[in-house]
């Protein structure tokens, strides 16, 4: 940090005497200054009012503070100081009789403190120059060490996020592991299979690559957005109805313990939108319904519109009677990375799916939120223009 070309001194005094012999002995010591070194500038008060009010106005440099005030005694005047100026640097005056009181000011957070009547200019330049580096290497030190637990945080996020990302790819790869190895083994003993059990294995398959495929497009999505580019949709007509039906049917079939209900106030809502993005959208928004509704239950997909076009909007709605999600966390659930306090640790996820849903719903011009009740359940809504773009 550069030091100003003029160090602005707040004296807090209410005795004039000690108060003359200090700014005489900084007028006396700036005599002695070296060339392009910072000069002194004097401001006196007499009351800690007085003093807070000057720190306040933000141009005070270092403070010289006496702990003995008319209006405030003893170790508290320092406290009271520090509370409203923390990054000023303080050097306490004190008497012969309370130098152990300035002694634990100093413990406490002052950089230095002065004995009244036996400080001499050299002294007194030195405690306020010391005093203002001191705090800047402070301050410099504690945010150093604010950067290393936020790289230390960012670290333990990542890898717990890629410890996910591992289990859920690993889940439908180990499904399709098995499927293929059942198929193996019965043709290699010349087994024959009915249709419907070879449709239903491959159904298996078939489900478990689209799983994958998902995930594997939000990690490709979250790394445009963290390089700063926006998400490139490809925008045709698709019919919401349409897509919400299927989505719910595959979530469906992928579940014995829910019961997926789907609702829809028209037969068909248009607009031009990223079928596959939107599609994505609403399999996480299906899968995180179903993964906190562990007891199983209702999850009820709704589809509507409100308003006309071309000022119109398409309205989808899915609702389920989980866990729900805690007040305190719900203005940071579509964060990346955010995982709500119920559930982080407890119930495996990467944190990405519902920052990648704001993100696909927003570039839409479209709106994503939700409301929750923990214990009752949550209802995510979100609003997609139908205006053609």
């Amino acid at each position: 940090m550069i030091e100003p070309a003029t160090l602005q001194v707040l004296l807090i005094e209410d005795n004039p005497a000690d108060a003359d012999l200090i700014e005489d002995t900084l007028e006396e010591a700036q005599l002695d200054l070296l060339p392009g070194a910072a000069a002194f500038a004097l401001t006196r008060v007499d009351r800690l009012a007085a003093g807070l009010a000057r720190v306040q106005a933000g141009d005070v440099t270092v403070v010289l503070l006496d702990l003995s005030l008319p209006d405030s005694q003893g170790l508290d005047t320092f406290r009271r100081l520090a509370a409203a100026a923390p990054t000023t640097p303080i050097v306490v005056l004190s008497g012969l009789d309370d130098e152990a009181l300035a002694g634990h000011a100093v413990r406490e957070g002052a950089q230095d403190y002065l004995v009244k009547g036996q400080v001499d200019g050299a002294t007194l330049v030195r405690a306020l120059r010391y005093a203002v580096e001191r705090k800047h290497a402070e301050e410099e030190r504690a945010r150093l060490v604010g950067e290393q637990a936020a790289a230390e945080a960012a670290l333990r996020t990542r890898n717990e996020m890629l410890a996910t990302i591992a289990h859920d790819l690993r889940t439908p790869l180990t499904t399709i592991h098995g499927v293929t190895q059942l198929l193996a083994r019965r043709v290699a003993r010349g087994a024959l299979l009915t249709p419907e059990d070879l449709q239903r294995q491959l159904e298996q398959i078939a489900r478990s690559t689209t799983r994958m495929t998902r995930l594997i497009d939000d990690l490709v999505d979250v790394a445009r957005l963290q390089a700063g580019h926006p998400l490139e949709l490809r925008r045709v007509p698709t019919d919401l109805v349409a897509l919400a039906r299927q989505a719910a049917a595959e979530a469906q079939r992928s579940t014995d313990e829910h019961t997926v209900v789907f609702e829809a106030a028209e037969p068909a809502i248009e607009g031009l939108w990223d079928a596959a993005r939107l599609e994505r959208v609403l399999a996480n928004l299906l899968g995180n319904a179903m993964k906190y509704s562990p007891a199983g239950g209702e999850v009820r997909v709704t589809v509507g519109r409100e308003g006309t076009s071309p000022n119109g909007w398409a309205v989808l709605r899915v609702r389920d009677q989980g866990i729900g999600i805690p007040a305190a966390d719900q203005p940071r659930i579509f964060e990346r990375f955010y995982r709500a306090a119920n559930v982080a640790g407890q119930i495996q996820g990467t944190g990405i799916g519902l920052a990648g849903a704001r993100q696909i719903v927003e570039q839409h011009g479209g709106t994503i939120t939700v409301q929750s009740q923990e214990g009752a359940g949550s209802t995510f809504t979100v609003r997609l223009p139908l205006d053609i773009p």
